[in-house]
Formats: C-alpha cells, sequence, structure tokens
C-alpha cells in the first residue's frame, strides 16, 4: 500500500509539471533542446506581438525544461528583440530624442552656471593677490624708508631722563617731609629745612627699622598714584576716567597738604612765641605752607605727565613694527582666504569638466543612428528575467540552480553596461 501511494504522488507532480508545460506548448512530446524545430511548438527565440516579455520569459523557461544554462543566449535574444521594437518604434525615437535634447540643456544651463561661479571665485581671488601685492608694497615702504622715527626716539630720551631725576626728586621729597612731619623735632625755622633733611635717613635709622622703611617708602605711594593716573587716562573710555583721574589728583594734594600743615605747623611753633593755636587759615597765610605744596604737589603733577609723554613716545618709537605686524596679520589671513578660493574652484572645474563630458556623451548619442531607451530595455529583461525565474520556482528547482541564474542575469547585465 505504501509503494502505491508514493507512485501516485509521483504521478501526480509529474502531471502537474506536464500541465505548466501545455501552456506554452501544443505538444508535450519532444525535449527541451529540440524544441525551436519541433512542429506545433512556439519558437522560444520569437516573441510573440500580443506576448508580454514576461509570459515570453516563462514560456522560454518551460520549453528549456528551467534550465539555468540556457539563460544567457535567452537574455541576449531578449535584449536584441526590444533594441529592434525601439528602432521601429518612431514615435519612441522622437521621444527618445525629445528627452535627450532636455537633457542637453538642462546641462549647459547647469554648465553655465559653473562657469559664472568661477569667474567670481577667480575674480575673488585675483583681488585678494592685488591686496597681497599692496600690503608687501607698504612693508617694504615701511622697511626701506626711514623707519627710525628719530624725532620719537630723541623725546623718549628727554622724557626718560626728566622722568627718572624727578622720580629722585620726589623720592627725596616725601622721605624728607615726612620724617619732619611725623617724626622729626620741632627745631624747624623753615620749609627748606624740613622737605630736605639730609640727616632723616640716618636718624631714621637710629629710631629703628621701622621708621626707615615708613619713609623709604612714602614716595613710592606717591608714584604708584602717578601710574594709576597713566593707566587711566590710557584704558578707560569716557567721562568715568577723568574722574578717576581727578580724585586721584586730589586724594594726592590732600596728603601733601596734611604734610604743609604739619611742616609749617611746626615752623610757626618754633619761630613764633606766642601760645595761639596754629589753624588752617594761619596755614594759608603762611608762605611755608605753600613752598612745601609746590614742592610736592606740583612736581608731582610735573612728573606724571612727563612720564605719560615718555611712555606715548616709546609707542611711536615701535609704531612702524606695530604697522608692519598688523599688515602681516592682513598678508596672512589674505592667503588663507586665497586657499579656501582654490579649494572652490577646483571643484568647480570638476564639476564643469563633468557637465561638458556628460554633454559631449549625450550630443553624441542623439546624433547616432537609433537611440535606446536604457531605462526601458532594463524593464524588458526584468520582466523576461522575472518569468524565467516564476517558471524555475514552478518547476521546483534547486535553489542552487536560482542563484546561478541570479548570477547569469547580473553578470549579463553587467556586460550590455546596465
Amino acid at each position: 500500500m505504501a509503494d502505491n501511494s508514493e507512485r501516485n504522488i509521483d504521478s501526480k507532480n509529474s502531471n502537474g509539471l506536464s500541465r505548466i508545460k501545455n501552456l506554452f506548448q501544443t505538444t508535450p512530446s519532444g525535449s527541451a533542446a529540440d524544441t525551436s524545430n519541433t512542429p506545433g511548438i512556439k519558437n522560444s527565440n520569437t516573441k510573440d506581438s500580443n506576448e508580454t516579455y514576461r509570459a515570453w520569459g516563462v514560456r522560454w523557461s518551460g520549453n528549456a525544461g528551467a534550465n539555468h544554462t540556457a539563460l544567457n543566449p535567452a537574455l541576449q535574444s531578449c535584449y536584441t528583440q526590444n533594441v529592434n521594437e525601439q528602432k521601429n518604434n518612431q514615435k519612441n525615437q522622437a521621444k527618445i530624442q525629445q528627452n535627450i535634447q532636455s537633457q542637453i540643456e538642462a546641462k549647459k544651463v547647469q554648465c553655465d552656471g559653473c562657469k559664472n561661479k568661477l569667474y567670481d571665485h577667480e575674480r575673488k581671488r585675483d583681488r585678494l593677490h592685488e591686496e597681497i601685492k599692496g600690503f608687501q608694497d607698504k612693508i617694504d615702504g615701511i622697511r626701506t624708508s626711514d623707519g627710525k622715527n628719530i624725532m620719537a626716539k630723541v623725546n623718549f630720551t628727554i622724557g626718560a631722563i626728566i622722568t627718572c631725576l624727578l622720580a629722585v626728586y620726589l623720592f627725596v621729597f616725601y622721605s624728607s617731609a615726612s620724617f619732619s612731619a611725623f617724626f622729626g623735632n620741632s627745631n624747624i625755622t623753615d620749609a627748606g629745612q624740613a622737605i630736605l633733611d639730609s640727616h632723616c635717613y640716618a636718624e631714621a635709622m637710629q629710631n629703628g627699622l621701622g621708621q626707615l622703611l615708613f619713609i623709604l617708602l612714602m614716595p613710592v605711594i606717591f608714584l604708584g598714584l602717578g601710574f594709576l593716573i597713566h593707566q587711566f587716562g590710557e584704558s578707560g573710555k569716557g567721562w568715568g576716567k577723568y574722574a578717576k583721574i581727578v580724585a586721584l589728583y586730589v586724594v594726592t594734594f590732600i596728603f601733601d597738604a596734611l604734610l604743609a600743615f604739619e611742616i609749617s605747623e611746626k615752623v610757626y611753633n618754633y619761630t613764633v612765641l606766642n601760645t595761639d593755636p596754629y589753624t588752617v587759615s594761619m596755614a594759608v597765610n603762611s608762605p611755608n605752607f605753600w613752598i612745601v605744596i609746590f614742592s610736592g604737589f606740583v612736581a608731582y603733577v610735573i612728573w606724571g605727565m612727563v612720564f605719560d609723554f615718555t611712555l606715548q613716545h616709546f609707542d611711536n618709537m615701535n609704531a612702524h613694527t606695530k604697522e608692519i605686524g598688523i599688515l602681516e596679520d592682513k598678508i596672512k589671513k589674505a592667503k588663507h582666504d586665497i586657499d579656501n578660493i582654490e579649494s572652490e574652484i577646483n571643484k568647480i572645474k570638476s564639476d564643469i569638466n563633468k557637465c561638458e563630458t556628460e554633454i559631449a556623451g549625450l550630443t553624441t548619442q542623439l546624433q547616432g543612428a537609433t537611440l535606446i531607451d536604457n531605462n526601458e530595455l532594463r524593464h524588458a529583461l526584468s520582466d523576461f528575467f522575472g518569468g524565467w525565474v516564476a517558471y524555475m520556482n514552478l518547476a521546483a528547482r534547486p535553489q542552487s540552480e536560482k542563484d546561478e541564474a541570479h548570477q547569469t542575469y547580473q553578470s549579463f547585465l553587467s556586460q550590455i553596461n546596465l
């Protein structure tokens, strides 16, 4: 009973396959290799006028017994069939010509746009080259001219000497005046003895290191205030900087006034033999008070102005060096911009060459005797191969043969550049 069941199953499979083949041939007899010459069997090499490429692929695969080795010549016949159909279709030829002409025009517009962009980039590059040349000419002119700025050096030298001498004077004045005002004896007959006390350092040393350091560091306060005035004048903006400068001058004047009051009071107490207390109004009317003020504060103001003047001329001495540095930075930036532009120019030229090559190829294709629509050809081959594989599936061919059929199909497309 088991043997009879197996024979019935094999008989059913054979009958099913025979019915599939009968769809594409009038008689079941004859081998697959002889179907093209057997009377009553449709020739696989010829596509019926009302037959689709997929149906043609199924029929050819059936007549060939779904043998994958027959696929390559079948694909070649399909290729030839579609090319001939396109050749004989005048309407399709005109449509392809129009399509190619449209592509050529579009490519020309694209190419012209690239050329305009190239022209703009080249002009910008040339303009940057001219700027670099101008900057370099300026640098050469500065270096070859009398770039030593002799007057600035002279003014700086004179100003530096005066500034140093005034700094020494202020150091001596404030050291002596502060000693006389805070630590000195009361035997002072005039302001000159107070502001030019040659024994102040020795006496301060005898009284202790702290007293000596005090009178030595007192001038540093005033010199520091002068330096701050210069810094505020350089870095500040608006009315704020002037307010700070005036405030520093007021602080300095008040400190000088206190020193002058102390010194003039000691002179008064030693020279005037009465017990009346020394007042501010008396100090204002005292020549000794104003001598100390002018010897200290006015000299301090002059020192600040000369110090600022000296630093300005020091900057003027280096003005050419700064100018050259600015020009060199501009040259460096321009060269960096040129490098970027050159990269863009090379890319645009590559696009132009590619576009012109495509235009030449399309023009050659347009001038050919026959125009082939590759999309239509690819679609026809795909349908044909789809029919071939469909019959292989119906015939239950092994997967290995299907894979080889796919490889044959892909290889054929590569050969015809599709």
